[in-house]
């Protein structure tokens, strides 16, 4: 799949699942939800192939993934990673 058809994909899986977030009563970022996209992805106990094109069971799949832990309540984790991303989009740029 060439590269600007990938970003169109997963532009496209980033927005469902901000929109399913916002259904199920839980405001996300789009940011937030890219970094969990991208962990779910390459977190191997998930079994999807970065080299290959996402089936369309490997998208749902993807987007269940990200949805229960993206509405997880009170998620220790998910807290982490927020806290990760909040920092590193307001102080890393403060460092150069």
């Amino acid at each position: 799949m060439p590269p600007i058809r990938q970003e169109v994909v997963i532009k496209t899986i980033i927005c469902e699942i901000v929109e399913e977030c916002v259904n199920r009563g839980h405001s996300v970022s789009e940011t937030l939800v890219g970094f969990m996209v991208k962990a779910v992805v390459l977190n191997p106990t998930n079994g999807f192939d970065v080299d290959h094109t996402l089936s369309e069971e490997d998208v749902q799949r993807l987007k269940q993934l990200c949805l229960d832990k993206l509405t997880e309540e009170s998620s220790p984790g998910l807290d982490t990673i927020k806290m990760q991303l909040y920092f590193e989009m307001n102080y890393a740029l403060r460092r150069k």
